[in-house]
């Protein structure tokens, strides 16, 4: 049941029913492993291989399948065809009863039927034999096609999958996956802009009409860039001492000078506006005369700004009566000479009494 080649360890190959743990059998060991008969005879070395990766998509095959894989008797579900004779399952595993165990290999829970239940309890059968198509480059199985209840050991049943007959090992029904979207209309639509996943379904299509927009965007410009292109041949093929043609072109010293009068004419214009800005604002009492020089600073700086502060300032009455032509002042009582409304003011603009009279002395 064992076979020694050179320094590898023994392999085990085949597991009495006898062993399991909680349901589960040992099925096939980790590590190299050999049939007591020689097999197999098409993989450098002799032997077949198992550890935790190969394992992992073992399993992960078996998994696609569309239906259960079976446990039957002797081999049967293989053989059925060629003598005739029936082939009943003895129990049935999908990939989740199927396990991988460091150091010891991988491992299967069938759902027995009764009559297998009461051979495995009555021990008329005492082996496992599993039937798998491998690499015949590396010998690591591919996926778990069968397992057999049978009483000659030595992992029996194994080819390589390239070796196998038609109809010997069926290939596997796999669940239709989900269709994906067409990686090179996804590309396409990556190019144009759209945010489309690696894993968009053809129901997951942008809007016919965003993406002829974006085809039309995409057009417009490569449209625009041939036109460019084509300025650019134009001067690079025109010859420098030409001269240009006089209705398509202006002389850069006439446009210098008239660039230059503008500019005059658009300083004489805004130095004009500041100064309507700045008398108007004083006669009216949102400026006080300190605040000219500011106010003419950021006029010249800032005249939208100067107009925002402005439009927001209240005229202060007390000023504004100052600015009077010939009408006679109001009678001057009270503190320093005030009148209510020049007292108040004074408050407003956060001057003394005396500091406000002091100003209006210098306006008048």
């Amino acid at each position: 049941m064992t076979r020694q080649q050179d320094a590898d360890p023994v392999a085990v190959l085949s597991f009495e029913l006898s062993t399991a743990q909680d349901g589960w059998y040992h099925l096939l060991p980790a590590g190299r492993f050999s049939a007591k008969d020689g097999r197999p005879n098409d993989v450098p070395g002799g032997q077949w291989f198992l550890d935790a990766t190969t394992a992992a998509e073992l399993i992960a095959r078996n998994a696609s399948l569309a239906n259960d894989r079976p446990v039957d008797y002797e081999h049967q579900t293989r053989n059925s065809e060629k003598n005739g004779q029936p082939a009943p399952a003895a129990g049935w595993f999908n990939s989740s009863e199927l396990q991988w165990r460091d150091g010891s290999g991988l491992w299967i829970k069938p759902r027995w039927t009764k009559r297998a239940q009461a051979f495995i309890d009555d021990k008329e059968y005492r082996y496992l034999s599993a039937v798998f198509p491998y690499e015949s480059a590396t010998g690591k199985p591919l996926w778990l096609h069968s397992v057999a209840l049978t009483n000659d050991p030595g992992l029996d049943g194994l080819h390589p999958l390239a070796s196998l007959k038609a109809g010997d090992l069926p290939a596997p029904a796999t669940r239709h996956p989900e269709k994906l979207m067409d990686p090179t209309l996804q590309a396409m639509l990556k190019a144009l802009g759209f945010n489309v996943a690696d894993d968009a379904k053809p129901e997951d299509m942008p809007k016919r009409d965003d993406v002829m927009a974006a085809l039309k965007t995409v057009q417009d410009k490569a449209a625009t860039a041939d036109t460019l292109a084509t300025q650019v041949a134009t001067l690079k093929a025109s010859d420098p001492s030409a001269k240009p043609d006089p209705a398509q072109y202006v002389p850069i010293a006439a446009l210098t000078e008239l660039q230059s009068q503008l500019a005059v004419l658009k300083a004489g214009a805004d130095a004009s506006e500041l100064e309507s800005l700045i008398t108007d604002a004083r006669k009216d009492g949102r400026l006080l005369p300190s605040m000219e020089g500011w106010a003419k600073d950021l006029g010249e700086k800032d005249m939208a700004a100067l107009k925002a502060y402005l439009a927001k300032a209240a005229p202060l009455a007390a000023l504004k009566s100052t600015q009077t032509q010939d009408k006679a002042p109001p009678a001057k009582t009270g503190e320093d000479g005030l009148t209510p409304e020049e007292l108040e003011a004074a408050k407003l603009t956060g001057k003394t009494p005396k500091e406000y009279a002091a100003l209006k002395a210098a306006l008048d």
